[in-house]
Parts: structure tokens; C-alpha cells; sequence
């Protein structure tokens, strides 16, 4: 009888995560130096992007509002420098990083091929094809995704929040406060529905494994259902699976909406508090109208970072239940593994001998104690 792998229980989603991607390490740790060169650049380019607010206080403070044409010239060049800078840098960063994740999915998928190749009939009897095929292709294409970006996008994300919480605080530390309260109510947001979101992306895997197992397993025996006369029972089939699959689905898009909706609408609601405190702040004269836009800039950024890192927190969550799945695989026992040296025989004859062999398939039994020897350069149909 054939089955689908089945997902151990797990009580620590964030462990679990962890754990998988820790587990990854290992086919990357080959291409740690290209890596490291990446994280650089990336760094360097995000460093860049944070002077931008910082030159447009000095534009409207040192310039305009002093007329000083030689600050105006000086300003626009720093400017003009800073944005083909960060240009370059993030695309060589984004370039050899997608060269660099390809690699390692590539390694991945191709030490899964041969773990595959080394696991007994046996396994192969009681597991599904299409679902060991959606592993290969369907999870690892998804990992493959979400690595793209992911590890460059986070260490970016990180420096240009740590960086523009750093000059915001040095502008003004009142509204930099101000900017900052509303950051653990998104947080709890996010927690409470990411919890929910593993669950949900499992199920939608699962669910296409399902289709897929269908669609191969019927296609092979497309003639014996034709002949049966069963064409509108598999049919019904096929629309159960692919209700179940559409269920699944909206499940996941309404938790993964949410998870990320509602941390930034609380996030974004706190753009008016800035306006009006900032604004109060210009009209006692004690923040520069230079220095709002810039603060208003730096919290307008500050908030991409953080929706960024939301949006890879989910990413890095469905990412996992990807893996775990592909991880099922790698774990599945070698029943019977060569011996180191072993050497191939000399002594084969071309005979095949069957010894009180049986065999079940969904459930029914096809053979019982079967015995029989087939001599060499002989047919034997049963």
C-alpha cells in the first residue's frame, strides 16, 4: 500500500524553523567566501541608501533656506553620488547572491537524488511517487524562492533599520521615541498570526502533493479506468482533490494577509502622531524644518525595514515547512548500504530465483509465498 511521508510532531514552530534552516548549513558553508563578499556589498549599498534623508535636511537647512548656491551644488553632487552608488552595489549584491543561492539549492537537490537512489524497493512500495516528485520539484523550487533574497534582504533590512534608528535618535530622540513606540504592537501582531501560518502553508502542500499523486497514479492506469468505465468516478476524485487543494489555499492567503496587513496598518496610523508632534516641535523652534522632513523620511523608512522583515519572517516560515518536507526525504533509512570497499561480484550466472515472496497493493494481496526460478536467457511471464 502505498502512503504519503509524514511530518513528525513538532510543539516549537520557531525551534523547528530553526532547526531546519540550521540543518542547510551545510550546503552552504562550501561557498561562504562568495557569500561573505555579497554581505559587504550589500552593506556598502545600504549605507548609501541611509544618507539620502540625512543630504536632504542639509539641502533645505545648509541651502535653501540660507540661499547658499555653493551648498545647493555640493549637496545635489553628494546626492547624485550616493544614488548611482547604491545602483551598483545592489546589483552586483543581488547578482552573485542569486548565482550563489542557485549553487547551493543545486547541491541540495542534487544530494537528494542520490540519497533516493540508495533507499530499498521497499520504500519506493509504500510511497507515493507524486509525492516524492512534489518534494523534488514543488518544495525545493519554494525554498529556492525564498532564498533568493532572502538572506541578503534580511542583513540589509537590519543595517538600514539599526542605521536609521541611530540618526533618527541623533536628530531628535523625543520623536525618534514617539517613531519607535508603535514597533511592539506590530511585533505582537505579527507573532500572533504568524503561529497559525506554518499550519496553513503544510496543508496547502500537502494538498497539491495530493493532485499531483492523483494526476501521475491515474495517468499510468489511464487505460484500465478507461475500460472500467470509470472516467466520471475518477473525475469526482479529481474535483475532491482539487476542492480540498482551493480550501487549503484561501486559508493560508487570508492568515499570510493578515500577518502582515495589520502590524502595518498599526505602523503606518503612527505617521500622523510624527506629523503633529514634529510639527509642534518646528513651531517652538526647537527642530529645523530640515530636520522634520528628515525625520519624517528616516520614519517612513524606518517602517519598509520592519514590513520587509515581517515579509521574510513569513517567507523564512513557509520556507521551513518546504524544507521539512525535503528534509523527510533525507532522513528516510538506507535499508541496505554497501560496505566501504565493497566490490562488485564475478560470479553471476543470469539466474533469478524468487523464494516465497509476497506482495500487497492497496490493501488486496497479488502474491502469497511465491517461489520460481528463472534460468538464464529464459522467459518467465507470470
Amino acid at each position: 500500500m502505498t502512503k504519503q511521508i509524514m511530518a513528525p510532531q513538532t510543539q516549537d514552530g520557531h525551534a523547528s524553523l530553526v532547526t531546519g534552516y540550521r540543518r542547510a548549513l551545510r550546503f552552504v558553508t562550501p561557498y561562504w567566501p562568495r557569500l561573505a563578499l555579497v554581505l559587504v556589498t550589500g552593506v556598502a549599498a545600504t549605507s548609501f541608501g541611509l544618507s539620502q534623508p540625512y543630504l536632504s535636511k542639509l539641502l533645505i537647512d545648509d541651502a535653501l533656506l540660507k540661499r547658499d548656491f555653493r551648498m545647493l551644488v555640493i549637496v545635489s553632487g553628494l546626492m547624485i553620488l550616493a544614488t548611482v552608488g547604491s545602483f551598483a552595489l545592489n546589483i552586483l549584491s543581488s547578482y552573485q547572491y542569486v548565482r550563489v543561492s542557485a549553487l547551493v539549492l543545486f547541491d541540495m537537490r542534487l544530494a537528494l537524488y542520490r540519497h533516493l537512489q540508495r533507499l530499498s524497493p521497499r520504500f519506493w512500495a509504500r510511497t507515493r511517487l507524486g509525492d516524492v516528485v512534489s518534494r523534488i520539484n514543488n518544495d525545493i523550487g519554494e525554498i529556492q524562492r525564498v532564498s533568493a533574497d532572502s538572506l541578503l534582504a534580511i542583513v540589509s533590512n537590519i543595517v538600514f533599520l539599526g542605521g536609521s534608528s541611530m540618526i533618527m535618535a541623533r536628530l531628535n530622540s523625543r520623536v525618534f521615541l514617539l517613531s519607535a513606540a508603535v514597533i511592539p504592537v506590530s511585533v505582537w501582531a505579527l507573532r500572533h498570526y504568524q503561529r497559525r501560518l506554518a499550519g496553513r502553508v503544510r496543508a496547502v502542500r500537502e494538498r497539491s502533493s495530493d493532485i499531483g499523486s492523483f494526476l501521475l497514479e491515474t495517468l499510468l492506469g489511464i487505460r484500465l479506468v478507461v475500460t472500467s468505465n470509470a472516467e466520471t468516478r475518477e473525475v469526482e476524485r479529481f474535483r475532491t482533490h482539487n476542492r480540498n487543494f482551493l480550501d487549503a489555499l484561501m486559508r493560508m492567503q487570508l492568515t499570510s494577509f493578515l500577518s502582515g496587513a495589520v502590524p502595518g496598518t498599526v505602523l503606518t496610523l503612527s505617521i500622523a502622531a510624527i506629523f503633529l508632534y514634529g510639527g509642534k516641535l518646528v513651531i517652538d523652534g526647537t527642530l529645523t524644518t530640515g530636520g522634520l522632513v528628515a525625520l519624517v523620511s528616516y520614519h517612513l523608512r524606518l517602517l519598509a525595514p520592519i514590513q520587509n522583515l515581517m515579509t521574510l519572517y513569513t517567507n523564512l516560515v513557509s520556507g521551513s515547512v518546504s524544507l521539512a518536507r525535503v528534509w523527510e526525504l533525507f532522513d528516510a533509512p538506507v535499508e541496505v548500504a554497501e560496505r566501504t570497499g565493497a566490490k562488485p561480484p564475478s560470479d553471476l550466472q543470469g539466474e533469478i530465483e524468487f523464494e516465497n515472496v509476497s506482495f500487497r497493493h492497496g490493501g488486496e494481496t497479488v502474491l502469497s509465498n511465491l517461489s520460481f526460478r528463472v534460468r538464464a536467457g529464459t522467459i518467465c511471464a507470470i
